[in-house]
């Protein structure tokens, strides 16, 4: 070891040479570098020993939201007598009402049997209600119009079939209809009419043909003559809206002229009188004319005033009654 202070290499505790203790000689301290900066890691990790091996990496998997589900709900079904009531009125308008009572009888039992269990259906004993009562009632008012010619074809063994049966039905009720317009008819045509504010004569004969004379007083000169058609109610309605749509005469005219009269309605109380002129007779000579005249109007039921209206004019007549 060399001493610090003489510079003589020595073994012992003590320099041979100054006597100086070697212990107390320190080497010089080495300045550190200022200029070296040491350079810092970016990220330390966790040093890996032999005794923990090095895991596998596992990438991380996403996780999704679950979806959210309604709860499916079990569907109620109909009330049996529901369905079956609407089905058994359903085939009774093809079976020529046969199957209608057994509907409408279902269709009772189900309106109460639902509203009782508490069950859907209702609607479907409602609708089973009307379709069957419709023609349980067609059939009925059908059945009394027609009962006596029904009771002499069964006494003549003239019924074969249910469609025997239809047509007596059917034939009856037509006749009815019939019947009750040529009565309107005949309420017009068994009368003579007079104008009031014009003097006029409007006479009805057979085969319908008609006279209209030009002053009630003279009843055998000064008349047209020639053929009438009457329609009434529905015809009536349909003609004039239709045939003679032309001359103005509107489906809201004629209702609004009933709206006025009360207790007068258009199928009832509406008629339309046509009148064809052929001839025309002044001082006992005939001349031949071509004309048409159409009239619309009502009888009045408080007066029995036959009120007319001239389609191509917009004249108003009011035709009494001779006595």
């Amino acid at each position: 070891m060399r001493c610090p202070f003489c510079g003589a290499e020595n073994e012992g505790k003590f320099c041979s040479n100054c006597g100086t203790k070697m212990q107390q000689a320190q080497e010089p301290v080495q300045q550190p570098d200022e200029s070296y900066v040491p350079i810092m890691p970016a990220q330390q990790s966790t040093p890996i020993t032999p005794s923990q091996p090095e895991e596998e990496y596992v990438p991380i998997q996403p996780s999704y939201a679950m979806p959210i589900t309604q709860p499916v709900q079990k569907r109620v079904k109909s009330d049996g007598w529901c369905q079956t009531g609407l089905i058994f009125s359903i085939a009774g308008w093809f079976c020529m009402g046969i199957l209608s009572p057994i509907g409408f009888i279902c269709s009772l039992i189900g309106l109460f049997t639902s509203a009782h269990n508490h069950k859907p259906g209702r609607g479907k004993a409602i609708a089973g209600l009307i379709l069957s009562g419709i023609i349980i009632f067609s059939l009925g008012t059908m059945l009394a119009i027609s009962w006596g010619d029904l009771k002499s074809a069964i006494e003549n063994s003239e019924i074969s079939s249910p469609i025997d049966i239809l047509n007596i039905m059917d034939e009856a009720a037509e006749n009815k209809s019939n019947s009750l317009e040529k009565k309107k008819v005949k309420a017009i045509t068994d009368k003579t009419w007079i104008e009031k504010s014009r003097g006029t004569c409007l006479v009805f004969g057979d085969g319908n043909s008609f006279k209209y004379y030009q002053n009630r007083l003279v009843m055998d000169d000064n008349y047209y003559s020639g053929t009438y058609t009457i329609y009434t109610g529905t015809d009536a309605y349909n003609k004039l809206t239709g045939t003679y749509k032309r001359y103005g005469v509107t489906k809201k005219k004629l209702n609004d002229m009933f709206k006025k009269e009360n207790g007068l309605t258009v199928r009832d109380d509406l008629v339309c009188i046509i009148l064809q002129y052929k001839t025309f007779t002044s001082e006992g000579k005939e001349k031949a004319t071509v004309n048409q005249t159409i009239y619309y109007g009502y009888i009045d039921k408080k007066t029995n005033e036959l009120l007319l209206i001239n389609v191509m004019d917009r004249n108003d007549y009011a035709f009494t009654a001779k006595a």
